[in-house]
């Protein structure tokens, strides 16, 4: 094989790959709404929040200034992923449209969870179906726990860099 087609061979497989990781990032999340804990299933960023940790749920009208992304995706309108707003404050971003309120803002004990569609209709009714389904406890009762979200974006990078590092490793086994 010479130089070229392995040239091309590599480029080929790491384009496909950054499309692979683009499409696990804009799959889009689905939640389950309990009494006692809202369920966020996304391949990257899911989320177990119980109700112990809920300070409140609300709708804002736009998202608060982002210092910057500590581990996401920010495109065009999408963004997901944990960033840090001003003031320091983790928040987890599951936002399918920044530029278009309305935004739904759970406030737990260490962090905020803002979530919005691409259809304003369908943000409200999930913000109905949470404020009508999860019980707040009086703010006595709240535990400061650990972070609510768990991260697996971590995994897939290190997966990716392992798959590009052995691609740009082919040239010197070949």
């Amino acid at each position: 094989m010479n130089d070229m087609t392995l040239f091309w061979l590599m480029m080929v497989l790491v384009f496909v790959l950054t499309i692979v990781f683009l499409g696990i990032f804009r799959k889009k999340t689905k939640f389950e709404i309990f009494n006692d804990l809202i369920v966020i299933n996304d391949f990257v960023y899911p989320a177990n929040i119980p109700n112990y940790v809920i300070k409140s749920i609300s709708m804002v009208e736009k998202l608060p200034k982002v210092m910057m992304r500590s581990n996401g995706y920010a495109g065009l309108k999408m963004w997901k992923g944990v960033f840090r707003i001003l003031g320091g404050k983790r928040s987890l971003f599951y936002i399918e449209n920044h530029f278009k309120g309305p935004i739904i803002k759970i406030e737990t004990v260490r962090e905020s969870i803002y979530i919005n569609f691409k259809d304003m209709e369908q943000t409200h009714q999930l913000y109905d179906e949470m404020t009508k389904t999860v019980k707040i406890i009086d703010e006595t009762e709240l535990v400061d726990c650990k972070f609510v979200t768990t991260t697996r974006s971590w995994v897939i990078a290190g997966i990716f860099i392992a798959i590009v590092t052995v691609v740009s490793l082919l040239p010197a086994i070949i």
